[in-house]
């Protein structure tokens, strides 16, 4: 087995794959780990199908243009499909990949990253690299490695809800609905006399449905866990126990009070729970909310044209947060910055786990946005690793010169 490479990216989904392509795309001898048997994370284990929010990222735009259809209202793909389209995208760059192979720790001497130890079938191995990227999501490379964090919202370190995902057949397309937060106020109060009432478990009770990829099925984002930490493991099993027990719960409620959903039936769970957010690591750079509605266009942008609402869920109950702010819809880019993790000189951080406010990774923290940081951290480390250069000293202009002529990018838009 090969031990040593140039950039090691650690987790498979959106954010690490883009990350792992584009960094072999740019020549870089890549790894990328990943502790499932497929990649894709959240965008198909997690079942999640459709894409919130957007940004200029050629590798998302690449994915979206490749497997999203319109469904009803909403621009939906399929997990499956998804599956094939990443692992053909991975093997034309050229990127090594290592499945079913889980992070230990980060060995770290003098600010760098010397090698990081995983477990696959058993065994334990030691990886170098010049560069690693951490796209967990969670942040636990970043955290084996001492860089500092905290946890969810400043203020009590509460963090958003996370919801286990499954999908539905039996759907009558001809009838059926597709509530989202305050679509559907007649259901929404229904779901809130169910949850009242304990045939369905608290804290569920708000009301999603997406349009399935095939006819005659739905997405449903129902499940509810708050006051929860994804990143300890008896709360996360914990959690998985609670949403698992409130599915079937779920569907008996969309059978009796959803129009088309009467003879609703369960296809699929996803494989884990979804994670919404955890640990927020500092970087050379935190964005903030403010940035976002500034619509800030960074010297040493990496993501161009990024646009999500301020979308926390409910952190003590269900339905929205009322702390959101007020999203003005303008697009806006992430620095370089943020993806340099402080005080370790080797390392980029990507996806949800960048550094920035509680109220700004509400918005970046989506799968599309997610890979144009990827993409960016992907470029930068390729380009740090074949010139032997820091992290800190790349040519910015040269990556988003990369990112926009050779990826297929745009450039940030300007305020008007």
């Amino acid at each position: 087995m090969k031990t040593s490479y140039e950039v090691v990216v650690v987790g498979a989904g959106p954010a690490g794959i883009a990350a792992a392509y584009s960094a072999a795309m740019c020549g870089a001898d890549t790894l990328l780990i990943e502790k499932s048997g497929c990649v894709g994370g959240m965008s198909t284990s997690g079942l999640l199908s459709a894409w919130c929010g957007s940004c200029s990222s050629g590798f998302y735009q690449k994915v979206r243009s490749l497997t999203t259809e319109k469904r009803v209202r909403r621009c939906v793909y399929s997990p499956e499909t998804l599956k094939t389209l990443y692992l053909t995208l991975l093997n034309e760059a050229g990127v090594n990949l290592m499945l079913h192979t889980s992070f230990i720790k980060a060995n770290v001497k003098n600010d760098i990253i010397n090698s990081i130890d995983i477990l696959g079938a058993g065994e334990v191995f030691t990886v170098k690299a010049n560069v690693f990227i951490d796209a967990t999501g969670d942040g636990f490379v970043a955290r084996s490695a001492g860089v500092p964090y905290c946890k969810g919202r400043e203020t009590d370190h509460l963090m958003q809800p996370m919801s286990l995902i499954f999908t539905v057949g039996g759907v009558d397309d001809s009838r059926a609905v597709y509530p989202t937060f305050k679509t559907h106020p007649d259901i929404q109060q229904k779901m809130q006399e169910y949850v009242e009432a304990g045939k369905i478990a608290h804290p569920a009770g708000h009301v999603i449905l997406i349009e399935g990829y095939h006819s005659g099925t739905a997405t449903v984002n129902m499940t509810n866990v708050i006051m929860s930490d994804g990143t300890d493991v008896a709360d996360i099993t914990s959690a998985e126990l609670l949403t698992r027990r409130q599915v079937p719960q779920i569907i008996e409620f969309l059978r009796e009070c959803v129009p088309g959903y009467e003879k609703c039936y369960c296809l699929q769970t996803a494989e884990y729970i979804g994670v919404r957010e955890s640990l927020h690591f500092e970087g050379d750079y935190t964005l903030s909310e403010n940035d976002i509605l500034n619509q800030t266009i960074f010297d040493d942008w990496v993501v161009a044209n990024a646009a999500f609402s301020f979308d926390n869920h409910n952190l003590t109950g269900s339905g929205v947060d009322k702390g959101n702010l007020k999203y003005n819809g303008e697009r806006y880019t992430i620095p370089y910055r943020s993806l340099l993790a402080k005080g370790i000189n080797n390392l980029l951080l990507s996806g949800r786990n960048i550094s920035g406010t509680h109220m700004a990774h509400s918005s970046f923290r989506v799968m599309p946005i997610s890979s144009g940081t990827g993409e960016g951290a992907g470029v930068a480390a390729a380009l740090s690793a074949k010139n032997a250069t820091d992290l800190r000293d790349v040519d910015i202009k040269r990556v988003q010169d990369i990112l926009v002529g050779r990826f297929g990018g745009e450039l940030p838009k300007p305020i008007i």
